[in-house]
């Protein structure tokens, strides 16, 4: 009898324990949607809609695969349509979204909703609708600052520290899908320092993941915290995924703007060499530990050039700074002053030496890619691995450089080089560096001349091609 008295108090003790917390939940939750109910209203005032209207050439069959269409009509013996290819203008109205900065009417956005737009109309949470203009913008960051005059005091933004995240914290996405104003969606931090996506136009990235919703329209809107704080501005999606989103740590933007609104751009210290990550050649360039940039190519007339930087460099510290990755140099290159002398501490043949070096402002990817590939004939190489030796069935006494891209339409092109030859001569003297081949198209291009250049083709044996240098050609 006392065996079964204890033992139905001990279930009814065990219920106990299993609905209690069940009890409790509800109370929990509803804190937690009281939460985000407030941040929603302490939030939304500060949050704009910004529609950008711009003239955009439109072609015909965007988005779809032109030769499987021109395939059709042949098929068929269907004209192809002429104007198939030709760009249509016409007026396009995309929208955004911001957040207020200041109470001056400073807005903060994602470069790429307002770069082409012809005007801009921003609407406010109360229906007010003002005109504004860019401030300033940085393509590099994909952060810009638009302004209104506006008319009654503005709810301003607070922004957070976004070097203070945390994995899996509580995230709030703010701004107008689809034009839908007024939106947002909750959920975490997925991930931090997200690096090298595969985002157009953008050269720095440290971004935050979330899985909070982002969609078209989410653009320049904030990712705030459970506190109600900026720590973020959603810029990109993944398509075809499901909650992949991007935003630009506030950090990032709280450094930029105040230069966007002074100076309406940002300049960035900039060397001039292509680096790689170190870790791949630590072994082979017998390098105390893992850290530091691999100098792959060194672009002619730059600051690394005049500092006497090569390729196969491994630059370690910038001012006695240690550089940990490739990534890691070109954010603390870029923070550095045009024209402010630098101290590198450089790896080379199995010791650092000091190498002193003056960067210039940052010219923009287009003149860099100009710069590295019309400058010499539309040709960038890098270095002849002994993986590409192999591959290429060349024996290891076979020197010269590997061709990296060709521009099309370029003379290189037309001389009938492609990426993947490997160029061993130029003008009958022996290639056997990057620095090398530089050399000696500066030395033999001369304008309206011919230019012959030995290379090898795959599977092939080595063959002498023509370059014809263009008679505008300026050396």
């Amino acid at each position: 009898m006392k065996k079964t008295t204890w033992a139905l108090i001990a279930a009814c003790l065990a219920a106990f324990v299993v609905v209690a917390p069940a009890w409790g939940a509800p109370s929990l939750v509803k804190e937690l949607e009281d939460t985000f109910v407030r941040i929603g209203q302490e939030v939304r005032p500060c949050v704009v809609n910004i529609e950008a209207v711009g003239v955009e050439q439109q072609d015909q069959m965007q988005g779809l695969d032109r030769e499987k269409i021109e395939d059709f009509f042949k098929f068929w013996g269907i004209p192809v349509p002429q104007d198939g290819g030709r760009p249509r203008p016409r007026t396009q109205v995309a929208t955004g979204s911001g957040f207020v900065y200041d109470k001056q009417g400073h807005i903060i956005t994602n470069n790429h909703v307002v770069a082409s737009a012809k005007s801009l109309k921003v609407h406010f949470w109360d229906d007010t609708i003002l005109e504004a203009t860019v401030v300033g913008r940085d393509p590099d960051s994909d952060v810009a600052v638009i302004k209104v005059n506006p008319s009654k005091e503005l709810q301003v933004a607070r922004l957070g520290d976004s070097d203070a995240l945390k994995t899996g914290q509580f995230v709030i996405a703010f701004g107008s899908p689809r034009g839908l104003e007024g939106s947002l969606s909750f959920g975490h931090v997925s991930a931090l320092g997200r690096e090298k996506l595969a985002i157009p136009g953008l050269r720095f990235f440290n971004l935050i993941q979330t899985d909070a919703a982002i969609n078209l329209g989410n653009s320049g809107g904030p990712l705030v915290n459970i506190d109600g704080e900026v720590i973020g501005i959603n810029t990109a999606i993944v398509w075809g995924a499901q909650s992949l989103g991007f935003a630009v740590p506030i950090n990032t933007a709280k450094k930029l703007v105040p230069t966007l609104i002074s100076e309406g751009k940002v300049t960035r210290g900039y060397l001039g060499v292509r680096v790689r990550d170190v870790k791949e050649f630590a072994d082979s360039l017998a390098l105390p530990d893992a850290q530091g940039a691999f100098v792959e190519m060194v672009s002619p007339g730059t600051p690394a050039e005049r500092a006497g930087l090569k390729p196969y460099d491994v630059i370690r510290k910038v001012n006695d700074e240690t550089i940990a990755t490739d990534t890691d140099l070109v954010n603390k290159i870029s923070d550095i002053r045009p024209g402010q002398k630098t101290t590198l501490e450089v790896w080379r043949d199995g010791k650092a030496i000091s190498v002193e070096v003056t960067p210039t402002a940052f010219p923009g990817e287009e003149k860099i890619a100009v710069a590295e590939k019309s400058g010499i004939l539309g040709i960038t190489v890098r270095p002849l691995g002994q993986g590409e030796r192999q591959a290429m069935g060349l024996d290891a006494s076979v020197n010269g450089v590997l061709i990296d891209d060709i521009e099309p339409a370029s003379p290189a092109e037309e001389a009938g080089l492609a990426p993947g030859n490997i160029i061993t001569e130029i003008a009958k003297q022996p290639v056997s560096s990057v620095e090398e081949f530089q050399s000696l198209i500066r030395k033999n291009a001369k304008a309206g001349s011919s230019l012959l250049v030995r290379v090898y083709r795959e599977n092939q044996m080595p063959s002498i091609l023509v370059i014809k240098v263009p008679q505008d050609y300026k050396n």
